[in-house]
Protein backbone atom coordinates (compact mmCIF):
# COMPACT_ATOMS: atom_id res chain seq x y z
CA UNK A 1 0.00 0.00 0.00
CA UNK A 2 2.97 2.52 0.77
CA UNK A 3 2.11 3.70 3.75
CA UNK A 4 4.26 6.53 5.15
CA UNK A 5 4.18 7.47 8.88
CA UNK A 6 5.80 10.43 10.39
CA UNK A 7 6.03 11.91 14.09
CA UNK A 8 5.06 15.89 14.38
CA UNK A 9 8.47 16.88 15.53
CA UNK A 10 10.08 15.17 12.16
CA UNK A 11 8.84 17.04 9.62
CA UNK A 12 7.94 20.29 11.45
CA UNK A 13 10.22 23.10 12.94
CA UNK A 14 8.33 23.94 16.16
CA UNK A 15 5.23 21.85 17.58
CA UNK A 16 3.18 23.99 19.21
CA UNK A 17 0.12 23.31 21.44
CA UNK A 18 -1.14 19.63 20.74
CA UNK A 19 0.31 18.03 17.76
CA UNK A 20 -0.99 14.51 16.47
CA UNK A 21 0.74 11.85 17.78
CA UNK A 22 1.07 10.69 13.97
CA UNK A 23 0.58 11.73 10.49
CA UNK A 24 0.10 8.66 8.22
CA UNK A 25 0.28 9.03 4.70
CA UNK A 26 -1.84 5.70 3.83
CA UNK A 27 -1.18 4.64 0.31
CA UNK A 28 1.28 7.68 -0.45
CA UNK A 29 -1.88 9.84 0.13
CA UNK A 30 -4.26 7.96 -2.77
CA UNK A 31 -5.84 6.72 0.24
CA UNK A 32 -7.27 8.48 3.42
CA UNK A 33 -8.20 7.18 6.77
CA UNK A 34 -11.39 7.33 8.33
CA UNK A 35 -12.57 9.92 10.66
CA UNK A 36 -13.31 7.67 13.07
CA UNK A 37 -10.25 5.70 13.66
CA UNK A 38 -9.56 4.38 16.53
CA UNK A 39 -13.37 3.63 17.92
CA UNK A 40 -13.81 -0.23 16.39
CA UNK A 41 -13.94 1.07 12.48
CA UNK A 42 -11.34 -0.34 9.91
CA UNK A 43 -8.32 2.02 9.52
CA UNK A 44 -9.60 2.80 5.88
CA UNK A 45 -12.47 2.23 3.31
CA UNK A 46 -12.87 1.89 -0.11
CA UNK A 47 -15.12 5.07 -0.58
CA UNK A 48 -14.69 8.43 0.34
CA UNK A 49 -16.68 9.14 3.85
CA UNK A 50 -17.09 12.65 3.82
CA UNK A 51 -17.16 13.29 -0.14
CA UNK A 52 -14.88 14.74 -2.46
CA UNK A 53 -11.46 16.14 -0.87
CA UNK A 54 -8.81 16.44 -3.86
CA UNK A 55 -7.31 18.96 -2.91
CA UNK A 56 -6.79 18.32 1.01
CA UNK A 57 -4.89 15.05 0.43
CA UNK A 58 -2.80 15.96 -2.21
CA UNK A 59 1.12 16.55 -2.00
CA UNK A 60 1.30 18.74 -4.63
CA UNK A 61 -0.74 22.42 -4.98
CA UNK A 62 -1.06 24.96 -7.13
CA UNK A 63 -0.80 28.89 -6.21
CA UNK A 64 -2.14 31.39 -8.47
CA UNK A 65 -0.86 35.34 -7.44
CA UNK A 66 -2.81 38.56 -8.44
CA UNK A 67 -2.61 42.04 -7.06
CA UNK A 68 -5.01 44.05 -8.53
CA UNK A 69 -2.95 47.27 -10.24
CA UNK A 70 -0.20 45.18 -10.35
CA UNK A 71 1.67 43.08 -12.75
CA UNK A 72 4.95 40.79 -12.62
CA UNK A 73 6.99 41.64 -15.38
CA UNK A 74 6.99 38.20 -16.92
CA UNK A 75 4.62 34.99 -15.94
CA UNK A 76 6.69 32.90 -13.42
CA UNK A 77 5.24 29.24 -14.60
CA UNK A 78 5.77 26.44 -13.01
CA UNK A 79 8.20 26.24 -10.41
CA UNK A 80 9.46 22.84 -9.14
CA UNK A 81 10.71 22.04 -5.56
CA UNK A 82 8.58 24.79 -3.88
CA UNK A 83 6.88 24.26 -0.84
CA UNK A 84 4.05 26.07 1.52
CA UNK A 85 7.02 28.24 3.39
CA UNK A 86 7.82 29.99 -0.06
CA UNK A 87 4.31 31.30 -0.17
CA UNK A 88 4.83 34.43 2.63
CA UNK A 89 8.40 35.20 1.43
CA UNK A 90 6.79 35.65 -2.11
CA UNK A 91 4.25 37.69 -1.01
CA UNK A 92 6.11 40.14 1.25
CA UNK A 93 9.45 40.37 -1.59
CA UNK A 94 6.04 41.33 -3.85
CA UNK A 95 5.24 43.69 -1.66
CA UNK A 96 9.21 45.08 -1.57
CA UNK A 97 8.91 44.44 1.79
CA UNK A 98 12.39 42.56 3.76
CA UNK A 99 12.08 38.70 4.10
CA UNK A 100 13.51 37.68 7.43
CA UNK A 101 16.57 36.24 7.25
CA UNK A 102 15.24 32.98 9.72
CA UNK A 103 12.06 32.91 7.84
CA UNK A 104 12.02 28.79 6.07
CA UNK A 105 11.35 29.30 2.61
CA UNK A 106 12.64 31.30 -0.63
CA UNK A 107 10.87 34.08 -2.57
CA UNK A 108 10.01 32.89 -5.92
CA UNK A 109 9.83 36.16 -7.85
Amino acid sequence: MGTRVFRPEEIYRAVKNVPPDLIVYFGDLAWRSVGTVGYGQPLYIFENDVGPDDANHAQQGILIMAVKGRRLERPVGRQEGMTLYDVAPTILAYLGLPVPEDMIGRPLI
